[in-house]
This record gives structure tokens, sequence and C-alpha cells, in this order.
């Protein structure tokens, strides 16, 4: 009897750091917005398709350095109007689908935070773990176009979460560039 309550016990403290962490780890959030456009699939396609071509359609986005093309692997750092930048990796890309998947690899910081005595970067985007999708469709009335990202809040310690890197604020910057970037181009290609 008393081995199996050792057992136990031992099962017990072998999992508790998995438990601990998983109860302080930020929580996963999905964004997506959709736009319809009146406009052809494949104009729309043609329009947001290029890893390297983003600042032609999104006003936030000044200029697109990029290689790899369209091809997984491939990289683009996006300079924003302020000079702020974001590099990204494009992960998947399919002409047939019009689907284009990226994850963000970094980000400029635009100042820091105090947690506790320690100086914490807040990326021009207050995200962590960035996800992204953009997937273009023929609907009744046009077409489709979604942009869905999943991503944490970019604060991951266990302090109080300092406000410009929680969750409400990285939700909102999302939405709001989605927003801008769909809004944008249903002005450039609708008819």
């Amino acid at each position: 009897m008393i081995k199996h309550y050792i057992k136990l016990l031992a099962i017990f403290l072998l999992a508790l750091p998995v438990i601990a962490s998983s109860a302080t780890a930020p929580p996963r959030h999905t964004v997506e917005e959709k736009i319809v456009i009146n406009a052809d699939p494949a104009a729309v396609w043609a329009a947001v398709k290029d890893f390297d071509s983003i600042h032609n359609w999104h006003p936030a986005i000044a200029a697109t350095e990029a290689t790899g093309g369209n091809e997984p692997g491939a990289m683009r750092t996006l300079t924003l109007g302020d000079g702020n930048t974001i590099t990204e990796e494009l992960k998947t890309f399919n002409e047939d689908k019009m689907i284009l998947k990226y994850s963000i690899k970094k980000m400029s910081a635009v100042g820091t935070v105090d947690d506790n005595g320690e100086a914490l970067d807040i990326p021009v985007v207050p995200v962590a773990k960035y996800v992204s999708f953009i997937t273009v469709k023929a609907v009744d009335g046009g077409t489709e176009v979604s942009w869905k990202a999943k991503f944490t809040r970019a604060y991951k310690g266990n302090n109080d979460v300092p406000a410009e890197l929680g969750d409400d604020v990285a939700v909102q910057a999302v939405t709001d560039i989605y927003k801008a970037g769909l809004e944008n181009l249903k002005t450039m290609l609708g008819k």
C-alpha cells in the first residue's frame, strides 16, 4: 500500500513542473478579419499573393525588403511609416488554393516597460508566437479575403502583466492592422 502512495507521489512530483508552467503560460488568441470585395478572385489574389509586395496595399507599410520570392522560407522585412521594422518568414504558399501563411521572426522595440526592476522591450506589435494566414476565395458578391492570426501577448513573465504587453492590447493591435489593410485593399480593387 505504501508503495502505491509513493508511486502516486512520484508521478505528481514529476508532473508538477508541467502543471505549473501551463498555469502561467499566456493564453493563445485568434483574430480573424474578413472583407468581401467586388472584384474577381484572381485579381484580388494577384494583389496580395506576392510576399514582397504588401506595401503596395497595406497603408501602414512604407516598404518591403524580401528574399526568396514566394517559396517557403522566404524572408521579408517590413518598414512601417514610423521607421520601425517587422521581419517575417513565409511558411506556406499555395497558388491553387490562394492561401499563404507566415510568421513573425523579430520586431523593432518601440520602448521599454519596467517589470519589477527588469526592462522589457515593447515590440512594435505587442505579440509573440505569431502565425498568420491570408486566404482568398470566390463568394456571392465577389471575393472574400480572410486574414487570420494566432498568437500570444508579448509578455511571458510571471508578474502582473504590464498594460503595454497585455492580451487586450495585442488583440486590438492585430485587429486594427488587419482592418486597415483589408479596407484599403477593398478601396483599391472594388468596382
